[in-house]
């Protein structure tokens, strides 16, 4: 190869290809492109988010509303309604009149027991020993007394000694008779018919008398068993003071208990206890119940409805129903509000008229919020706003 070749040669080497470089430069520009693109979508996605959840309800036109829920015979709607807690009008606890050792129990919990039958015995060593004393002392004191009126006659003794051993007799006499009614004690009874509603001793436990437990603080700890007479269950409810002005004693009411739903029962009010709660602003009442045929307890949680005048036996047993009144039903629809504030029309079946509100059969459930008011402005899955929030 000559010089000038070689000289070529080397300048080629040298030359710099600007084609090579700016082919690669068209990569960034998508890029950036691609980036533009994603910020635009974000923005408007964000957009249309705060359109969704500010500006579209601001705009949402608002309705008033009310939350399906059967109901029975509106024709005589409950003045107003009141929970509490069944309890027995009718409860003792049985507690010895005196101290002993438990050595027979005939009862346990739920036991049905008459009157006069015998709950638990007492042990009476110690109560028997007394009474040994007793007539001991007795007989003693008789012929004392024997003796010394027999010298009275005789005008041997005095009057003194006649008077003082009459008087040791009719002592004599009276221990005897204090201890027999103690031994009588140490048998306990029932005081009523009843249920042994809680057993709290056993055999062998040494129980205080009733005057011994309310010394000592003791008393319910000394009691044998709790009776209650089932027959006189009752309501004891809270009745806020403010409506106890609707209320009379001898109101008829309706009564319902968790235990047994969709039965109901007759009750009147009983009492109106005359004092106030005034921390928690309520009046307590006492409503019976008017031949319970179920087996209803105490404590059971239970809701009284006080009306104006007593429902017939039909009447108490009709089941709910759901009740609307006609406005709220357009061309055999009605408006539901989902739980997203969307409108959505329902077709619903309807059955009786009574006392202006009709039944509605199909369509609806308990629960379902339907619009009241602006029904002819709404629109299948318009967003609304409700006045009541």
């Amino acid at each position: 190869m000559s010089d000038a070749e070689s000289r070529r040669a080397d300048l080629s080497a040298l030359r710099i290809h600007r084609d090579e470089e700016k082919a690669p430069a068209s990569g960034p520009k998508i890029g950036r492109i691609a980036v533009w693109i994603i910020v635009l979508i974000a923005a408007g996605y964000a957009g249309w988010i705060a359109y969704q959840k500010w500006i579209l309800p601001r705009n949402a036109p608002p309705v008033e509303t009310l939350v399906a829920k059967p109901s029975v015979n509106v024709a005589n709607p409950p003045l107003l309604t009141a929970s509490g807690y069944l309890v027995a009008s009718r409860t003792a606890k049985i507690t010895p009149k005196i101290s002993g050792k438990v050595v027979r129990l005939n009862v346990d919990t739920g036991v049905n027991v008459k009157k006069g039958d015998v709950i638990a015995v007492l042990e009476s060593t110690n109560v028997q020993a007394q009474l040994d004393e007793a007539n001991a002392a007795l007989s003693e004191a008789q012929r004392e007394y024997a003796r010394q009126s027999a010298l009275w006659k005789q005008g041997v003794t005095s009057r003194a000694l006649l008077d003082a051993a009459e008087s040791q007799l009719k002592a004599a006499r009276a221990r005897v008779d204090q201890v027999r009614i103690n031994m009588g004690d140490m048998v306990i009874r029932a005081p009523f018919d009843g249920t042994v509603a809680a057993k709290s001793t056993e055999v062998g436990e040494v129980i205080s008398s009733v005057m011994m437990g309310q010394v000592a603080g003791t008393l319910p700890s000394g009691a044998i068993c709790t009776l209650v007479d089932l027959k006189t269950i009752e309501v004891e409810a809270d009745v806020n003071e403010s409506n106890i002005g609707q209320l009379r004693q001898g109101q008829p009411a309706e009564v319902s208990v968790d235990a047994f739903p969709g039965r109901k029962w007759k009750g009147v009010l009983r009492q109106i206890i005359p004092t106030a709660d005034r921390a928690k602003a309520i009046v307590k009442v006492k409503v019976s119940i008017i031949n319970p045929d179920a087996p209803l307890l105490p404590e059971m949680a239970a809701n009284v409805s006080f009306l104006q005048t007593e429902r017939t036996s039909a009447e108490l047993k009709e089941p709910p129903k759901l009740w609307l009144s006609p406005s709220n039903i357009v061309d055999g629809k009605v408006a539901v509000v989902d739980a997203t504030r969307h409108v959505h029309f329902v077709k619903v079946g309807t059955g009786e008229v009574r006392d202006g509100r009709i039944e509605v059969t199909s369509g609806l459930k308990e629960g379902d919020r339907i619009v009241t008011s602006q029904l002819e402005q709404l629109k299948e899955g318009q967003l609304v706003k409700l006045t009541e929030e």
